[in-house]
C-alpha cells in the first residue's frame, strides 16, 4: 500500500517545517549537496529524488506558510535540477575533489596522481588521417587511503574549501562577463555614434538641397538687378 504525499505531509510538524526552510536559506547557494543534504560522493538518481522529495513537501509553499517558504524551495528545485544534470554534476564533482586535494595537501599529506590515457580519436593533418592519443594527469582520492576525510573536521574543511572554490569561480565569471558586457556597451555605444553621425549627414544633406530653390532663386534676383557694382579706381599716373 502507497502512503500518499497528504500522509506524509503529517509527519512534520510547523516547527519543523519552518526549521528546514531556516536550513535551507542559510546554506550556500551554489552547493547543492548541502541544500538537499547529501554526501559529497556522486550520488545516484533515487538518493537525489528521494531527499528532494522528502524536504519539498517540508517546505512547499502549498504545505507551510512562512514568508521564506517560496524562496527556500526555489533553491531546493534548483539543487536538485543542477545534480541530476550530468554536465553541472560533473563539473561539481570535479570541484568537490580538487577540494579535497587541497584540505588533504593543507594537513600535509601527500597526495598521489593518477595517468589517465584517453582513447585515440582520428586527426586530419597535413600528413593525412592519423590515430592520436593523449594523456591526462588527474588526481583521484580515495577516502580509504585518507581516513582525515571521513572525520567531521575533515568532512567540515572540505565543505568550506569548496565554497571557496565556488566562491572564486562565480567571481570569476562575473568578471568575465562584466567585461563581455562593457565590451557590447561600447560597441553599442559606437554603433550608435555611427548611427547619429550617418542621420546628422542625410539631414544636412537634405536641408542643403532643400534650400537649392531658394539659393537659385536668390542668386537669379541678384543677377536681374545688375548685381554688385563694383567701382572701380583710376590709378594716378603719379
Amino acid at each position: 500500500m502507497s502512503t500518499s504525499t497528504d500522509d506524509l505531509d503529517k509527519y512534520f510538524s510547523q516547527t519543523e517545517k519552518e526549521l528546514e526552510i531556516e536550513r535551507v536559506m542559510g546554506c550556500f547557494k551554489l552547493d547543492p549537496f548541502a541544500i538537499l543534504e547529501l554526501p559529497y560522493t556522486k550520488p545516484d538518481p533515487k538518493s537525489i529524488k528521494v531527499a528532494y522529495r522528502k524536504k519539498s513537501l517540508m517546505i512547499h509553499p502549498d504545505k507551510v506558510k512562512h514568508e521564506k517558504a517560496q524562496d527556500a524551495f526555489a533553491l531546493l528545485k534548483k539543487a536538485e535540477s543542477e545534480l541530476t544534470d550530468e554536465n553541472r554534476l560533473k563539473f561539481l564533482l570535479t570541484v568537490i575533489e580538487e577540494a579535497r586535494v587541497e584540505v588533504l595537501r593543507d594537513n600535509g599529506f601527500k597526495v598521489k596522481t593518477e595517468v589517465i590515457v584517453n582513447p585515440p580519436v582520428m586527426t586530419e593533418d597535413g600528413d593525412g588521417p592519423r590515430l592520436k592519443a593523449s594523456l591526462d594527469s588527474v588526481t583521484i582520492v580515495d577516502e580509504k587511503e585518507y581516513p582525515y576525510l571521513l572525520t567531521q573536521k575533515g568532512q567540515t574543511e572540505v565543505k568550506s574549501k569548496m565554497k571557496e572554490i565556488l566562491i572564486e569561480m562565480e567571481l570569476r565569471r562575473r568578471r568575465l562577463l562584466k567585461k563581455e558586457m562593457e565590451a557590447e556597451g561600447a560597441e553599442k555605444r559606437k554603433a550608435e555614434e555611427a548611427v547619429k553621425d550617418r542621420k546628422r549627414k542625410a539631414e544636412d544633406a537634405k536641408q542643403w538641397e532643400d534650400s537649392r530653390d531658394k539659393r537659385v532663386s536668390s542668386w537669379r534676383d541678384f543677377q536681374k538687378k545688375g548685381g554688385k557694382k563694383i567701382k572701380k579706381i583710376k590709378k594716378s599716373g603719379l
